[in-house]
């Protein structure tokens, strides 16, 4: 399996926290997890299985191998890092924020991701609290209205009197 498909991440993603919650994870619980029907996952988890990503006993449990759990682990890795910065930094509720990260984490390229998630990670350890430019856009998405601009002295009315 050269690359996986949307559908194929959302399998193993599901897996991954099954596997944390539960230890195991069985057919009818993958499908709960996912919303899907007992045969469907059946014909899904197959091309996992040639990929190596995941095992399964005949009529058995469903574990990820090795490789299918550091997959999994990256791939959930990368939709939690996508909903903090929709929740922190757009100000997005959690449900819509985790709606979108799944969403969008499948779909843009990889160098974009990986960008977006950089960009995550640096506001995260930025120590100096929350940046100014933060702070004017959450005043922003509030009022509609362009902040007061610190550089310049400009106030929203227009330039600053002294």
């Amino acid at each position: 399996m050269s690359e996986l498909t949307a559908r194929n991440e959302d399998y193993l993603k599901t897996i991954y926290k099954l596997e944390a919650e539960n230890k195991v994870v069985r057919v009818k619980d993958l499908a709960a997890g996912l919303g899907v029907r007992s045969p469907t996952v059946v014909g899904s988890i197959a091309p996992l299985k040639d990929a190596d990503l995941v095992e399964q006993e005949y009529y058995g449990y469903i574990s990820l191998t090795g490789k299918g759990r550091n997959l999994a682990q990256s791939l959930v890795e990368r939709e939690r890092l996508l909903k903090t910065f929709f929740i922190k930094i757009l100000g997005l509720e959690e449900e819509e924020a985790g709606l979108n990260a799944c969403s969008i984490e499948h779909y843009i390229t990889p160098l974009c991701r990986e960008r977006l998630v950089g960009f995550i990670r640096f506001l995260d350890q930025c120590s100096d609290g929350t940046p100014k430019w933060l702070e004017h856009f959450r005043y922003f998405l509030q009022t509609g209205e362009k902040p007061p601009c610190d550089r310049c002295g400009e106030t929203m009315g227009g330039p600053q009197k002294q």
